[in-house]
Parts: C-alpha cells; structure tokens; sequence
C-alpha cells in the first residue's frame, strides 16, 4: 500500500497583489465587503472620499472611511 502525504501547494505571486477592501458592521461585528478591490502595496497611499453601503448582515446602511476599513486576507 502507497502512502500519500496531502500539503497545499504554495504559488509564487508573480504580479500585484490584489484585495478587497472590508468594512466591519457595527451592528453584527461581522466584515462586509464594499466592492472595492485594490493593489495592497498603493494601500497606503490610497485616499478614499467617505462612502456608504447597504449591510448584507443587518440590512442598514453604513457610512465608512479608510479607517474603518480593513483587506481581506
């Protein structure tokens, strides 16, 4: 009998690496995504102007701004 050893396979990043910007609710504490998508290493440069979005978890809408936000993993 053959034994097999299962690991994940780690690939390179050859390009940008590409996020989606997170919101938390401050209703549920639960992340929420806004959409947005950004190139991690021009994060710390972005400026955002104050946006809004509907909350999928609580159904309200919540004003966020780039310090509310956070990227995904």
């Amino acid at each position: 009998m053959t034994k097999f050893v299962l690991s994940r396979s780690q690939k390179k990043t050859t390009g940008p690496v590409i996020k989606r910007v997170l919101v938390r609710c401050p209703a549920t504490g639960k992340l929420t995504p806004t959409g947005q998508i950004i190139n991690e290493a021009l994060w710390p440069k972005t400026k955002f102007n104050p946006a809004r979005l509907t909350c999928p978890h609580c159904g309200e809408k919540h004003s966020w701004k780039k310090a509310d936000a956070v990227l995904a993993r």
